[in-house]
């Protein structure tokens, strides 16, 4: 006895290709929140400690002017009188760097990039938070103003730590890391705009796309056909 076979035809919703965790988006939202926290405390920091921040000379440890040699000195006076010289040359080659960046007014740029990273960070965490159809937009504009931040900043900034790392003995060899930050700084505002187009498509896109040509009913005309009888060929 055989079976009659039977057709069975499987409706499949685009949308549930779509169903993605939520905490896809809310796992870089809360990364976009740890970010914004380190923002706003270098923010405080800067505001606090300026751009000299607290470094190897803070706290009373800036080396003494050593003076002039002594000539009629010890060879181990001499050559104390060497080693501090030198560490007073490091001290005001980088207190002239410092004095540097001050003048560039790096400080009040990093503020201000500061300040709208969190005016836009803030509904941008919502946005990804809630898997909002305007997440790309607010992801797009975070990454742009973290490039545009931090490329102006690395661009006014690399040329004097470069001339710093210069005046140092052996710094040289080393320089190079400081003049190519303009185009380094601008990582995470790429990677952020890379996860935001990514986290998009996997909520959003799908749904926008069109049935395919298996579903889609297609109206045909009805032609209306006169019948001639048997005369047909001659008509």
């Amino acid at each position: 006895m055989v079976k009659e076979s039977t057709n069975f035809v499987i409706a499949m919703d685009i949308n549930s290709i779509n169903d993605h965790s939520p905490w896809w988006a809310r796992a870089f939202a809360i990364f976009l929140g740890f970010m914004l926290l380190l923002t706003v405390a270098n923010f405080f920091y800067l505001e606090i400690f300026g751009i000299n921040g607290i470094n190897h000379y803070t706290f009373g440890n800036e080396p003494p002017d050593p003076g002039s040699y002594p000539e009629n000195g010890t060879e181990e006076e001499q050559r104390n009188y060497n080693n501090s010289l030198r560490e007073w040359d490091d001290y005001q080659s980088y207190m002239e760097m410092m004095d540097d960046l001050e003048e560039s007014y790096v400080t009040e740029i990093s503020q201000i990039f500061a300040v709208l990273t969190i005016l836009i960070g803030i509904p941008t965490i919502a946005m990804f938070w809630t898997q909002n159809e305007k997440m790309l937009h607010f992801g797009l504009a975070f990454g742009a103003i973290s490039i545009i931040g931090e490329v102006w900043k690395a661009y006014i900034s690399s040329e004097i730590v470069a001339n710093f790392m210069e005046s140092v003995p052996g710094g040289g060899d080393y320089a190079w890391i400081a003049k190519t930050s303009i185009f380094t700084s601008s990582m995470c505002g790429i990677l952020y705009i890379a996860l935001a187009i990514v986290l998009h498509n996997m909520y959003h896109n799908l749904n926008d796309l069109p049935e395919s040509g298996f579903h889609v009913k297609v109206d045909t005309p009805y032609i209306e056909t006169v019948d001639h009888g048997d005369n047909d060929i001659q008509h």
